[in-house]
């Protein structure tokens, strides 16, 4: 990839340039930053940073990210970047576990406990809440979904993409998006959470901390504070983290809201049958 740049630099345009030179410079640090990110480096827009990856023959930003991982890093960094060729079974449970604790510890440091509340009171109030996730990312709006739907919540997840944006479409100032991705970066996510804002709705985002294009749209930001985006493109910790701050937003609208505890009696009582 770092041969292809130089090789059609000329080419590029000054801007694209400017973009082509910071990834040169440090191709290991581009893997972690959002596009909104690297373009504040570089002082470029992030609008240049698409029109570089695509002069270059990729299909976006994303592309980039991954074909310069699989260049740089080896694919045991891929799935743990603390994971040497020669460690046991034992020694990879504990390095998993250190790390998703660490995650946790860091996400738990980093939270604005104004913006937890915030988000509670916004999920518990709202007449309609749709979450988003895509990938690795629909199964955290699946956890999700199913606490808000034992709390009483109009709540509903799509995997569909054009489900999910034909239900932003018409969500109204009364409404709620959750829209959940890792990178802040996955378009589709980024358009629900747009379409909504237009729409009148209140938009929270869960991402990784730092500046992403779906932190531009959300009127509440919940951030995990993960050191894995250095060479993983599918996050593994942040899962954890981002439940952790579901359990969070879970137990507060059930400390505040009336009969939760009579409804939890009725979901236990009608779920008997489904046991032997």
């Amino acid at each position: 990839m770092i041969l292809k740049m130089k090789t059609l630099y000329p080419s590029l345009s000054k801007a694209e340039q400017r973009v082509v030179d910071y990834i040169c410079k440090d191709p290991g640090k581009i893997i972690h930053l959002s596009v909104a990110g690297l373009a504040e480096e570089c002082g470029s827009s992030e609008a240049t940073v698409i029109r570089c990856c695509r002069s270059l023959g990729l299909q976006g930003y994303q592309d980039l990210k991954v074909t310069l991982a699989q260049d740089i890093v080896t694919p045991l960094e891929s799935i743990n970047e603390e994971i040497k060729p020669n460690d046991t079974a034992k020694v990879i449970t504990d390095k998993v576990f250190q790390s998703t604790m660490h995650t946790l510890q860091f996400t738990h440091d980093t939270l604005q406990i104004e913006s937890i509340e915030k988000a509670a009171d916004c999920i518990m109030n709202a007449k309609s809440i749709l979450i988003v996730g895509l990938g690795n990312s629909h199964a955290i709006s699946l956890d999700l979904e199913h606490k808000l739907l034992r709390l009483g919540l109009p709540a509903d997840t799509y995997l569909d993409s054009h489900f999910q944006t034909i239900k932003a479409t018409f969500l109204t100032k009364e409404d709620c998006l959750i829209a959940i991705s890792h990178s802040g970066s996955t378009k589709d996510i980024v358009d629900c959470a747009r379409i909504a804002k237009a729409q009148g709705a209140t938009v929270i985002s869960f991402s990784n901390i730092g500046k992403s294009p779906l932190t531009e749209y959300a009127d509440i930001q919940l951030f995990t504070a993960s050191n894995e985006t250095k060479y993983r493109i599918e996050a593994i910790d942040s899962r954890i983290a981002q439940m952790a701050i579901i359990d969070c937003i879970y137990t507060i609208i059930a400390m505040k809201k009336p009969n939760t505890v009579e409804g939890f009696r009725r979901i236990v009582k009608n779920l008997q049958s489904k046991k032997y």
